[in-house]
């Protein structure tokens, strides 16, 4: 597995777990530093669109990021 596999695989493996103290930990880990500070709604947003963006997603998850994300008025979209 190349460098650039492991960073995707534990990328999803943290995004998709929907779990925020994993998450959480992966971003601390990678130098954002100031996570713990992130209001809920910026914090999921963030996530969910981050899911989003990513091609092989599981469906059923990508189906629950663009439901919250409608439901708080928000684009799926990174842009948006």
């Amino acid at each position: 597995m190349t460098m650039l596999e492991a960073f995707v695989k534990e990328r999803n493996e943290a995004l998709f777990s929907l779990d925020r103290k994993k998450i959480e930990a992966y971003m601390i880990k990678y130098g954002e530093t100031e996570i713990a500070q992130t209001p809920d709604v910026v914090f999921w947003a963030s996530v969910y669109k981050a899911i989003c963006s990513i091609k092989d997603a599981p469906e059923a998850i990508v189906s629950k990021a663009k439901t919250w994300l409608h439901e708080h008025g928000m684009s799926p979209y990174l842009a948006g």
